[in-house]
């Protein structure tokens, strides 16, 4: 029973109005469900596609602005990627208060102890924390075009995710999307041994950081699925709002020990001093980190509960290739010769990709309909 309830929360609300339809028109009824009832899954998804590639296009110009006029504190751009929760918190209260969040709820027997729960948050919040200083790191020493195209491996290490967690099975469009994302990866390495445009030791430190970062969240989201589903049983937009919150207040608690203990923090009253474009715009590109990145992890937790975290992935990463372009326009960064070529290949996987989501779509669609149909002809 658990299972067909699962496969039912990924239906679109559209094949839940058609097969409510069907059955009132059965009855005489002329009650019909609205178009935007119709087509409200398919709007969710695109607010939080937007929102993702806005959080991830600006969080990282950002970044890499603060490093390249004058930053250097890795611990802190790290923790302002996570310290921004404190904006969720107004937005909190309001939908605890209206109460109507969404009804895709699932209940077990009996609800999980508060130590679970406390583990659950604690073991994703050091996960997200080690993936903002990953990034961190990775900024620091690897162009924004560089970056952000070795990130697509993200896409291949949730790919890999999904088929143990859920048992979903190689298809060639997944396997596609796996070789052409290893390709852009190993592209990328002999293009910088080429044109020389990072040395060696800071390319390869940025570049495993960028893969380490990678791999840690893609596990972020794939656990993030699985407590819900497994473990707090929760599908409420609340719920959403609540994991953001107590994952990034983690992660920061996390992030500001490693500050102090690292000694870092001696510098930064220096550093802002010294900033080139001044104390006013230091204060406020990392105000602006920390609001963007709130959007990005709000927005991919609610692909996870509205998809899954395969295809939160996947919208996610549209933003590689999307960001070099920005970076070109606004940061003057260089993208020439085998970097248009990765950013195909990147394009590449994500279509192939999101093609075997659709043909799972299908399929979930006309089980749905033959067990509806099952059911009706049993009553």
């Amino acid at each position: 029973m658990e299972e067909v309830q699962q496969k039912l929360l990924h239906i679109p609300n559209e094949e839940i109005c058609e097969d409510e339809n069907s059955n009132i028109e059965s009855s005489g009824s002329t009650h019909s469900c609205s178009y935007f009832a119709k087509h409200k899954w398919w709007y969710e998804v695109a607010i939080f596609t937007l929102l993702t590639l806005i959080g991830e296009v600006v969080t990282t110009l950002l970044v890499e602005t603060y490093f390249t006029k004058g930053g250097k504190s890795i611990w802190l751009v790290a923790l302002v990627q996570n310290a921004g929760f404190p904006i969720l918190l107004p937005f909190l209260y309001y939908v605890s208060l209206k109460n109507n969040s969404q009804i895709e709820v699932i209940k077990g027997n009996q609800e999980p102890h508060i130590c679970i729960i406390f583990l659950v948050y604690v073991v994703l919040g050091v996960l997200l924390g080690g993936v903002s200083v990953f990034n961190s790191v990775s900024l620091k020493y690897l162009q924004v075009s560089t970056y952000s195209l070795t990130g697509t491996t993200r896409l291949g290490f949730t790919i890999i995710f999904s088929l143990f967690h859920n048992a979903h099975k190689f298809t060639p469009a997944i396997v596609n999307s796996i070789v052409l994302v290893a390709a852009a990866s190993v592209i990328l390495v002999v293009h910088n041994n080429e044109s020389g445009e990072t040395s060696s030791g800071k390319f390869l430190l940025g570049f495993f950081s960028t893969i380490g970062g990678s791999l840690m969240y893609s596990l972020v989201l794939s656990l993030t699925e699985f407590s819900y589903r497994k473990i707090i049983k929760g599908r409420k937009f609340i719920d959403n709002i609540e994991m953001s919150i107590y994952q990034t207040l983690v992660a920061s608690i996390v992030i500001l020990l490693g500050l102090f203990i690292s000694g870092d923090w001696k510098n930064l009253i220096m550093e802002m001093e010294k900033y080139q474009l001044g104390k006013l715009s230091y204060a406020v590109i990392l105000s602006f980190i920390a609001i963007s990145c709130q959007l990005n992890v709000v927005a991919s937790i609610g692909l996870v509960f509205k998809v899954n975290p395969l295809m939160s992935n996947v919208f996610n990463n549209l933003g590689a290739p999307i960001t070099p372009i920005f970076a070109v326009i606004f940061l003057h960064d260089k993208i020439k010769g085998l970097k248009l070529v990765v950013m195909f290949l990147a394009f590449w996987g994500f279509s192939s990709q999101i093609y075997q989501q659709y043909l799972n779509h299908v399929a979930a669609k006309e089980e749905f309909i033959e067990q509806n149909s099952r059911e009706v002809s049993s009553s």
